[in-house]
C-alpha cells in the first residue's frame, strides 16, 4: 500500500466523524474527499489515496481508544 502524508486536521476530522456517525458514513465521506478534493500524481489512484487515508484514520481512532483505556486503568489503580 502506498503511504501519503495527510494534514493532522484531516485525520482528526475523519476520526471525529467516525465517532459521531459510524464507519460507513465516515468511509463514504473519505471517498468523496479523495475523489473530489485531492489531486492525483504519477500513477496514483483514488483507491491508493482512500486506502491510506482510511488506514491512518483507523490508526488514529485505535490510538485514541487505547489512550482512553490506559487512562481508565490508571484511574482504577489510583483508587486501590
Amino acid at each position: 500500500m502506498k503511504k501519503f502524508t495527510w494534514l493532522e486536521n484531516t485525520i482528526t476530522y475523519f476520526a471525529d466523524l467516525e465517532e459521531a456517525n459510524g464507519w460507513a458514513h465516515c468511509a463514504k465521506r473519505m471517498l468523496e474527499f479523495v475523489t473530489y478534493e485531492c489531486d492525483l500524481e504519477d500513477g496514483e489512484t483514488v483507491i491508493d489515496l482512500f486506502s491510506d487515508l482510511a488506514y491512518q484514520v483507523e490508526e488514529a481512532i485505535n490510538t485514541s481508544e487505547y489512550e482512553w483505556i490506559e487512562a481508565k486503568l490508571t484511574e482504577e489503580k489510583d483508587l486501590d
